[in-house]
């Protein structure tokens, strides 16, 4: 079976990263070779830029010449708020704002949705000059950005953040050691360069870093790179902001997967002013931005950005219902996927928030036994998130389908009384697959899955037509026979690793309701 891997009905997640491979970073002097942006996926329709203001100009001078230099601002579709965190976008060497726009939709995804405002600036001669690349004045430039957008009432200049990529990762690092602009920032593709790494910050910011371990141009260790250019290594870097900020020395870290690749993630909490300092390693990544299809990098990064930004903490409930797939049999008791859920919620908001989880669930539970259970208990209707998997009982016990598709619906509408009527904050987990288990084997392989299969269709489809969130995880577990580490001790139910895959496509939609 081929299914979508997040089958959600918020869209804002749902669009393919369409990312900059951007070939160039900051330094004392520009490359020897002529080097280009080029951008990977699609461009966006007409559409896409109908809410953008392209006659923004800073009147400048540089190397004794009146420069006029433009920004595009990106304005959400419906002005529904009165004001607007903003976030600067900060090109690589060779491009400009428009082009870092154009072949960003996801970014352009978020703006119209009324997440923020965005501000793509160009560098002076498709450069930043971060360490002497320019004659520009660009920390200058950033101020009289600054200084026009906060004439306009739609923006809130308490909320203003800074994403680079490549030489406009040195840029962010510069502005964020340099001034007090910005709450948060996203260097990506590069780390400091020891210059910019001896200078002290004047406020804290929370740091999101992203570096490949391939990287040829800037070198993950640090050392001379492009543009003959001193870097620090990318966890040395990480450290001088943890450090400057006061942070627990001690970063929690986390594996995870982008795409087809491994990913290291490290974060630094406990810092002044509930800030968090993240970097992260990109396995086999070279010096690009395309890390999948499926990864929103810059929805993550503002989720990042938002968690670690709130003026007050969080007091948010979970619920989870369902049967033995639920609490975890034969798994360590925090690694069931409602736990492993919960423990990554809590890594990705604030050290202030917390996070409490109840289970109704047990082996064996047909969608009867859980509404009697449901009936039994009478959870409370104040729940901020609820998933609900259930169904694999019905289909071993040979349970009418009908008795299914009756009570599957009973249970949804039960579940999204428990968020509040809200039925955006439920989250619906297909079934898993146990023909792909050695208990399996001794079955009728074909019969389970075909059986299983029309369970999911049903419960997708009832998803769809009525609005609600469906994840598909069903086929993580169909890769259990090849990869027996997908499967628990006992031979028939998932393994913590496989809940962990779970998590990682129920996460972002988790965070997106939670928001």
């Amino acid at each position: 079976m081929t299914k979508p891997i997040i089958k959600a009905t918020l869209t804002r997640l749902a669009a393919s990263i369409c990312m900059l491979v951007l070939v160039a970073c900051g330094g004392a002097t520009a490359p020897e070779s002529p080097l280009e942006v080029q951008s990977q996926g699609q461009t966006p329709d007409a559409s896409a830029t109908s809410s953008v203001q392209p006659e923004n100009s800073i009147t400048q001078t540089i190397d004794g010449q009146v420069v006029d230099r433009p920004y595009l601002i990106r304005y959400p579709a419906d002005l529904a708020k009165d004001r607007y965190p903003v976030v600067f976008f900060f090109h690589g060497a060779g491009g400009n704002g428009e082009g870092w726009l154009n072949a960003n939709p996801n970014v352009a995804a978020l703006i119209d949705a009324g997440e923020f405002i965005g501000v793509f600036p160009d560098g002076y001669q498709q450069r930043w000059n971060s360490g002497g690349e320019t004659g520009a004045d660009d920390v200058e430039f950033v101020s009289l950005i600054v200084n026009d957008l906060a004439s306009s009432s739609l923006v809130n200049t308490d909320k203003l953040y800074g994403v680079g990529t490549s030489n406009g990762a040195g840029m962010v690092n510069k502005l964020a050691k340099e001034t007090s602009f910005f709450k948060g920032i996203a260097p990506i593709i590069s780390q400091q360069t020891t210059a910019i790494g001896s200078l002290v910050p004047p406020q804290s910011v929370s740091v999101f870093q992203v570096n490949g371990s391939a990287d040829d141009l800037v070198p993950l260790g640090g050392g001379l790179g492009v543009a003959s250019n001193i870097f620090m290594s990318a966890q040395g870097s990480a450290e001088n902001w943890a450090s400057n900020f006061n942070c627990i020395m001690t970063p929690a870290s986390r594996s995870k997967t982008w795409g087809d690749k491994a990913v290291e993630e490290y974060t630094f909490s406990g810092c002044l002013n509930n800030k968090k300092v993240r970097y992260l390693i990109v396995d086999g990544a070279g010096h690009t931005t395309s890390f999948g299809d499926d990864i929103n990098l810059y929805g993550l990064i503002w989720t990042f950005f938002k968690s670690t930004d709130r003026e007050s903490a969080l007091d948010i409930k979970l619920l989870s219902l369902g049967d033995s797939y639920t609490i975890g049999q034969s798994v360590c008791a925090s690694c069931s996927f409602p736990e492993q859920l919960k423990d990554n919620l809590l890594y990705e908001y604030s050290d202030r928030d917390t996070m409490a989880l109840e289970v109704i669930a047990q082996t064996g539970w047909t969608t009867t036994n859980l509404k009697a259970a449901i009936a039994d208990e009478n959870p409370s209707s104040d729940f901020d998130l609820v998933t609900l998997l259930i169904g694999v009982n019905n289909q071993y016990q040979s349970k009418p389908f009908d008795l299914y598709e009756t009570e599957f619906i009973e249970l949804v509408d039960s579940a999204i009384s428990f968020v509040g009527d809200d039925p955006a904050k439920l989250i619906v987990v297909s079934i898993p697959d146990y023909a792909f288990t050695p208990f399996g084997q001794n079955y009728n392989q074909e019969e389970i899955s075909g059986e299983l299969e029309l369970y999911n269709d049903f419960a997708e489809q009832y998803c769809a037509d009525n609005g609600l969130s469906y994840v598909y995880i069903t086929d993580i577990t169909q890769q259990g026979i090849a990869s027996p580490e997908l499967v628990a001790s006992d031979r028939l139910h998932p393994s913590a690793l496989a809940y962990s895959k779970f998590v990682e496509r129920i996460l972002p939609v988790a965070l997106e309701k939670l928001q």
